[in-house]
């Protein structure tokens, strides 16, 4: 008989309070107007309300990556390299597919996702885990070699214009600079170019080994290394010298200096966006990892069925912000097609964020169940299905 695994609730939880704060962002996609959806850290016309709304949920993306590395080093414990190339392969391969159909649709509403597809975050993740079933096979050091050179190395090419690989452009918007290129009549999007999330992914899965260590231990080690990492990443901010294409600078009172000063880049994700939220990440990882109260159950549930939210929550936030358009304006235009488009000029439902916060709110309500219910379903079967959703 094979011994029971006991999960690691931590990550569980902290999986669940990121696949929430996506869903806030999600919620600003699809309820919010002008200026709130386009240019939400934009300093010249945002404000920090505003602002923080979409910065926090900068969380999100780094640490569904960083955790879906810890993720096949612990489904490594339980397989061989072939068995655990072969998930990360299949797995990658059917986020692609997802993204590229029925999440595609449910962003656009319209057949557009077929001819416009976008290389969003289920892309990014896909293709990371694809090269993942290859990288499992070298050595530690060779892995950590090429995490690290994608992290670090990456914004010293930022300044590369992408027309100078001419008909090979289109490699260089995968890899590294978002933007579109053509393939026939497709017209491809890219928002989430691979690197470095590939290296991002690399780095969870040589962390793996940590959550391993008695408690007191891998607190420390979190703790330690997150700290480090914040650090770093501000450190280096402050400077100005490397590791962001877009610059701070001091601004005309000291909240719009302060947003000049976080507003990194994440597309893609600058070495000090990786240092600065994955260092809060493993400070979370840190603090969370102790005896958790029932308060905790709620994060734990949708921590355990993130990819269930995930595809059950964007229609559900796509629906609700075309019903409210139509209710207060009886046009909802802007909220089809691939990329949605601008409101209308003077547009407005009379408060910048309410929207989007009550919607938020009755989304997370709403899915609770569900998503406890799928959560039970996972832990009392192990049909192979299951591991894919």
């Amino acid at each position: 008989m094979k011994p029971t695994v006991q999960r690691y609730e931590a990550l569980d939880v902290l999986r669940g309070l990121t696949i929430i704060i996506m869903a806030l962002d999600h919620s600003r996609d699809f309820f919010a107007l002008g200026y709130v959806y386009f240019a939400p850290t934009d300093i010249a016309i945002t404000n920090i309300e505003v602002f923080l709304t979409r910065w926090i949920t900068h969380f999100a993306a780094p640490t569904f990556m960083f955790l879906a590395g810890i993720g096949l080093y612990f489904a490594s414990g339980r397989r061989t390299k072939a068995e655990l190339a072969k998930l990360a392969f299949t797995r990658g391969l059917w986020l692609i597919f997802l993204e590229l159909t029925l999440v595609g649709f449910f962003w656009s509403f319209t057949p557009e996702f077929i001819y416009k597809p976008k290389i969003a975050v289920l892309f990014a993740i896909g293709i990371s885990m694809i090269f993942m079933a290859a990288l499992i096979y070298l050595p530690k050091w060779a892995i950590a070699t090429i995490a690290l050179t994608m992290i670090f190395a990456h914004n010293a090419f930022d300044y590369v214009d992408p027309q100078s690989f001419s008909s090979y452009a289109w490699l260089w918007y995968l890899t590294h600079e978002p933007g579109h290129f053509n393939i026939g009549s497709f017209q491809v999007n890219v928002i989430y170019p691979f690197v470095p999330w590939i290296g991002v992914m690399a780095l969870g899965y040589l962390f793996g080994p940590v959550t391993k260590l008695a408690r007191v231990e891998r607190k420390k080690v979190l703790f330690n290394t997150g700290l480090g990492l914040l650090t770093f990443g501000l450190l280096l901010r402050f400077t100005n010298l490397y590791g962001d294409p877009v610059l701070w600078s001091k601004q005309v009172d000291f909240t719009t200096t302060l947003m000049s000063f976080l507003n990194f880049t994440k597309y893609p994700p600058s070495l000090v966006y990786l240092a600065v939220l994955l260092g809060l990440l493993m400070i979370l990882m840190s603090m969370l990892d102790r005896n958790l109260g029932k308060w905790s159950h709620p994060l734990r549930d949708f921590g355990q069925v993130p990819f269930f939210f995930y595809v059950l929550h964007l229609p559900l936030l796509h629906l609700g912000g075309i019903a409210l358009a139509l209710m207060v304006y009886g046009d909802a235009s802007w909220l089809y097609g691939t990329p949605r488009g601008h409101s209308p000029e003077g547009y407005s439902y009379g408060s910048e964020l309410a929207p989007t916060y009550i919607a938020w709110f009755l989304v997370v309500l709403i899915l609770y169940y569900p998503s406890r219910w799928f959560a039970e379903l996972k832990k009392n079967r192990k049909d192979w299905w299951l591991s894919y959703l």
